[in-house]
């Protein structure tokens, strides 16, 4: 196991990305980065330019919501590595007023600063369950 910290780190990047303003998010990062999503793409180059994707991005959705089921942390001693793995569930809605559910796992390394300098994202989407509560909740 590691120290909490890195989790609360990663935790304070989920109500960012969930808050809408990822200038907050800039100081967590290390000057590079490397982003493997699950869509089969990935980012890979300085934070900031990658930060001005991400935020973009982002404001493609009028709402989201973001909720952390469980979290681990971790030392790879082998590598003297700090990781996270976290999984939860995202809702997001985009222009169109279009909400989606996504179950995300997240598993996010840090650099010796204690700063993120990569990420492995896997999601499932549509999970049935939460789209049905998603809509109940939404006509009422």
């Amino acid at each position: 196991m590691d120290s909490a910290k890195n989790t609360e780190t990663v935790l304070a990047l989920w109500q960012e990305w969930k808050s809408g303003d990822l200038s907050k998010s800039r100081s967590h990062f290390a000057d590079s980065m490397a982003f493997f999503l699950a869509d089969g793409s990935s980012m890979m180059g300085p934070t900031d330019t990658l930060m001005k994707g991400m935020q973009a991005y982002r404001g493609s959705f009028t709402k989201m919501e973001k909720c952390w089921k469980q979290f681990c942390c971790v030392k790879c001693t082998d590598k003297n590595e700090n990781w996270v793995a976290v999984w939860g569930n995202e809702i997001e809605t985009n222009q169109a007023g279009e909400v989606d559910t996504i179950s995300l796992q997240e598993t996010w390394r840090f650099n010796k600063e204690g700063k993120v300098n990569m990420m492995f994202q896997a999601l499932r989407k549509g999970v049935p369950l939460l789209r049905r509560v998603n809509k109940l909740n939404t006509e009422f």
